[in-house]
């Protein structure tokens, strides 16, 4: 983008090829930062904390779009009226100048932005494995990398690498005020390294391993692993949040707060969007076991829901699904509620291994196991009480 800016004037005076390169950068920049990893939009959308390089951005983005205005007209006049507007050679001056202008202030918030987001990362890290140290719950900081991913898919995300634990945030995360902001989306992460690394029954990569290499290979389409992985998270995520309740106060208000808006919106009760009906299906569960983990959460924890607007959005959701769809809530609710900080590894995967066999079923649309699915866990898991709703 800052190429394209100082290379921008060329391009309406030169009829050479290369005259158009400031343009590829220039739009290969919007591309990137709008379309490819949704940078952008983060300035525009949703509460963020007030600074200088969102206010830049903001003021950058707009006198842009206003600098193409008058190129845009004209173009568009030329198409539907054969005919040029007044003034058109002078408007499409000014509005380059503006272009111009608007890009380098654009480029300048950003550039202020990412130099400063790394430090502000950094810092609340230290500010959070105090606090984890002060609760009693210290990490080995030691073997703990932080860093930032525009490409993910949630605020934060942890994981294992051999004996170190890594956790990456989305930027949206570093200024957004969602369930709870920065502070409390790395203590959240850092719940689940110190269970990770103190080997917490519901943070043994091993387990995660044995139960999910045998189903994935039943499913074996890269979306179907996708979401079969997402869902088999969501046990580990009640024992994160019990930790992360316990280590900072007041962030069960926040995260009931964030939770109960989340009911409100269309999110908790749209059904997933896909071409093929399959794939309908098994975002449908995923959906739904969302929904159920948050009410679960809710009830778990005794947070107040005056309204009762998360049980009407899963009311809503559950009467546009078959009716096998109400018992599997059930069922994962009850999971839900039941997870215990001293459940064993045993037991943890042998709720697990039915956990996901109940959404396998739920996604296939089927009211219990099929043949496949019983002929596969005979051959691979050991007998074993089943948990039921």
């Amino acid at each position: 983008m800052v190429a394209g800016t100082f290379g921008l004037p060329l391009t309406w005076i030169t009829s050479s090829w290369y005259g158009l390169i400031p343009l590829v950068f220039l739009f290969g920049g919007f591309f990137y930062l709008m379309m490819w990893i949704n940078e952008l939009p983060r300035f525009w959308f949703g509460p963020q904390t007030k600074r200088i390089a969102r206010a830049l951005v903001l003021a950058g983005t707009m006198a842009t779009f206003i600098g193409l205005t008058p190129a845009m007209i004209g173009a568009y006049g030329d198409v539907l009226f054969a005919r040029d507007y007044p003034y058109r050679n002078l408007a499409e001056s000014i509005g380059t100048i503006v272009l111009g202008i608007g890009i380098v202030v654009l480029s300048i918030g950003l550039i202020i932005e990412w130099k400063r987001m790394p430090r502000v990362v950094d810092s609340t890290a230290r500010r959070a494995l105090d606090t984890m140290k002060e609760a009693g719950y210290g990490l080995d900081d030691s073997r703990l990398w932080v860093g930032i991913d525009p490409m993910l898919n949630s605020w934060g995300h942890s994981y294992p690498a051999g004996d170190e634990s890594v956790i990456v945030l989305h930027p949206g995360s570093v200024y957004g005020d969602e369930v709870g902001g920065l502070y409390q989306t790395i203590i959240h992460e850092m719940s689940h390294v110190y269970l990770t690394q103190k080997k917490h029954q519901s943070h043994i990569e091993k387990t995660y391993e044995e139960v999910y290499d045998p189903i994935v290979k039943r499913f074996p389409k890269k979306w179907q692993s996708k979401i079969i992985r997402v869902a088999m998270y969501y046990p580990g995520e009640v024992f994160a949040e019990d930790l992360t309740f316990k280590v900072l106060e007041g962030s069960k208000t926040t995260w009931a707060k964030v939770t109960l808006e989340y009911f409100r919106l269309r999110r908790a009760t749209q059904k997933s969007l896909a071409i093929s009906s399959k794939r309908r299906m098994w975002g449908n569960a995923l959906i739904l076991v969302r929904n159920c983990y948050y009410a679960s959460e809710m009830e778990r924890h005794q947070m107040p829901d005056p309204t009762g607007v998360a049980k009407k959005a899963n009311e809503k959701l559950l009467s546009s699904m078959p009716p096998v769809a109400s018992s599997a809530f059930d069922y994962f609710h009850q999971v839900f509620l039941s997870l215990r900080d001293d459940i064993t590894t045993g037991d943890y995967k042998k709720t697990l291994e039915d956990y996901l066999s109940k959404f396998i079923a739920l996604a296939e649309g089927r009211n219990s196991e099929g043949a496949d699915e019983r002929k596969l866990r005979r051959a691979v898991l050991e007998p074993s009480n089943r948990l039921e709703s």
